[in-house]
């Protein structure tokens, strides 16, 4: 099962027959919502959430949500960030696909000298990675989150491999990779700065 959550404004009308009536809600915002719960198969994750629904949430529970992509949905011109809530321990994101050799290999590198071109210090994002802070953990993922909107896609090719390494089962960051992977991890001159998403 997939689940999509959006807020926004909706005209309640009622459709059917003398015999059975049922409320229908119609608005771009509950097409939005379709539309998020759609994703969810393209992603491989249970819940999607927009924007406008998690600026919406406490704080707490905000900084349990984290970034998936920036998108384009069908019908819409406005790019928009999405999100998943981690309710799942980083630590627990061990089962491996059946891809995930394959994507460790494709974000290898040769050597250091690679890396460090990039301002990349493995030692410190290591660091990060085995610290108990969640938090501290999370903001490796976001560092190539948002090296990845920047357009620095061979830097976020190295830090997502050293999250899967850490965190095998990751479906979001394997998915991310997988985006990457369609450009050999770099950005085209002509990249609008979003995932345009055709499907209804």
């Amino acid at each position: 099962m997939g689940f999509g959550l959006h807020s926004g404004w909706a005209i309640e009308g009622s459709i059917g027959s003398k015999v059975k009536i049922d409320a229908s809600y119609l608005s771009p915002h509950v097409n939005l919502a379709s539309r998020l719960e759609a994703a969810t198969k393209q992603y491989r994750i249970p819940l999607l959430m927009s924007n406008s629904f998690v600026s919406g949430l406490t704080g707490s529970i905000q900084s349990t949500c984290r970034r998936v992509d920036n998108v384009v949905f069908k019908g819409s011109k406005e790019a928009m960030i999405i999100f998943y809530q981690d309710i799942e321990k980083f630590e627990d994101l061990k089962d491996v696909t059946d891809n995930y050799a394959n994507l460790m290999y494709v974000t290898s590198w040769k050597n250091k000298e690679e890396v460090a071109h990039l301002g990349i210090d493995v030692n410190a994002i290591l660091k990060m990675l085995m610290s108990e802070n969640n938090l501290l953990i999370r903001e490796v993922y976001d560092r190539a989150f948002n090296a990845y909107l920047d357009r620095e896609w061979n830097k976020s090719k190295v830090i997502l491999h050293l999250w899967l390494e850490k965190f095998p089962g990751d479906i979001i960051a394997q998915t991310l990779v997988e985006y990457l992977m369609k450009f050999n991890f770099e950005c085209p001159l002509d990249w609008p700065g979003h995932h345009i998403l055709d499907e209804k």
